[in-house]
């Protein structure tokens, strides 16, 4: 990890201890904490299960737009590269994580492995917003602030996926002193989303997606109704997590955090869930998504990159390597040049499988 990573990790996680420490002041910590506390014990393992089911799924839908460029890689990885990922997942642009760990054990272009992680987040959150439609329908408020981020996933698309489009907002770019750096990879990022987006397997499998987004909201929903007792109903904390997750996508980069609870608490509030009662809801939904899996990330993004064999370029040891053949075995035209040395020409160094082939044959053994 460079430097400046650490650098950047540690004012992250200041900022983000700040910011729920904050929340817990404003309200009475002391009721928070009877409400974490009356938090039933038998609902920890089915939110850890939910959890573990949610990133399983995120691993795969990663893996399946991995193979779909052709990248050598096993569903195990994909989802190691996606575990390992989440230990930046609070800091900013922490998704391309993955992306960078994924090039670098499996040799694919970054460009590659950072369109993958492109397209499955539009997605993600295309999906996240279509499911919290319905419970959006009982607030005036909530059907528009849906239909703009709908809208504005959708502009996105169509820049990333529309080439005259992508060109025009391209040359504004290119005008741009400080922005300009970034052309080149805009330019290679365009055409990799493109090519992805124009496949028939990434649209079949967006059922990952909408499998790993019901892991998600249910896992929310279990919070909800575990530290407040208070009947919401399904669809309607699929809007409060729909618009959290997109108010915190809008003013935090490094994971939403303080966006998302902020606005995931004053929607609960809204719908008679007390302050402390919204408040632990939040922060119980952070300990078991992004608590767990950071943790659970550092030591997967450890253990890969320990494994990475860097001169074979393969990934974890996952795919078998090819034999290394000798010299004298390969055809002719195929054969390195050797300078010739002023000694006598060695004898020729025979392969087993080409003994055993002149046996099998009757033939004899010739150079």
């Amino acid at each position: 990890m460079s430097r400046a990573r650490r650098v950047r990790m540690v004012i992250q996680i200041g900022v983000t201890v700040g910011i729920l420490v904050a929340l817990i002041l404003i309200l009475n910590p002391g009721q928070l904490g009877q409400d974490i506390a009356h938090f039933p014990l038998i609902m920890v393992p089915a939110a850890l299960g939910l959890t573990a089911c949610f990133y399983l799924s995120k691993g795969l839908r990663y893996h399946q737009l991995l193979r779909s460029e052709s990248v050598s890689v096993t569903p195990r990885s994909s989802v190691l590269f996606t575990v390992g990922g989440e230990a930046f997942g609070l800091l900013p642009l922490g998704e391309l994580a993955r992306a960078e760990l994924a090039s670098e054990a499996t040799g694919a272009a970054l460009g590659t492995t950072m369109a993958a992680v492109t397209v499955q987040e539009l997605l993600y959150t295309t999906v996240i917003v279509a499911i919290a439609l319905p419970g959006a329908l009982a607030y005036a408020a909530g059907i528009s602030g849906i239909a703009v981020s709908l809208a504005g996933i959708l502009a996105i698309i169509g820049i990333l996926t529309i080439h005259p489009v992508f060109e025009a907002v391209l040359g504004v770019i290119r005008r741009i002193p400080v922005a300009r750096r970034a052309a080149l990879q805009l330019e290679v990022l365009h055409e990799q989303v493109v090519r992805l987006m124009r496949r028939r397997e990434t649209w079949l499998w967006v059922t990952l997606s909408v499998l790993g987004a019901l892991f998600e909201l249910t896992l929310f929903w279990l919070m909800v109704r575990g530290t407040s007792g208070v009947p919401v109903p399904w669809v309607t904390t699929t809007f409060i997590y729909g618009a959290a997750y997109l108010t915190g996508a809008a003013t935090s980069p490094g994971g939403g955090v303080g966006g998302f609870e902020g606005a995931a608490i004053g929607l609960l509030h809204a719908q008679g869930v007390l302050g402390p009662a919204a408040v632990a809801a939040a922060l119980l939904q952070r300990a078991a998504d992004k608590g767990v899996i950071t943790l659970c990330g550092f030591a997967a993004w450890y253990w890969v990159r320990r494994h990475i064999r860097r001169r074979r370029g393969l990934l974890l040891g996952d795919t078998e390597v090819a034999p290394v053949v000798p010299r004298a075995a390969l055809p002719p035209a195929s054969r390195p040049v050797v300078p010739p040395r002023p000694v006598a020409a060695p004898v020729p160094v025979w392969s087993d499988a080409i003994l055993a082939k002149s046996v099998s044959r009757g033939g004899p053994v010739s150079p």
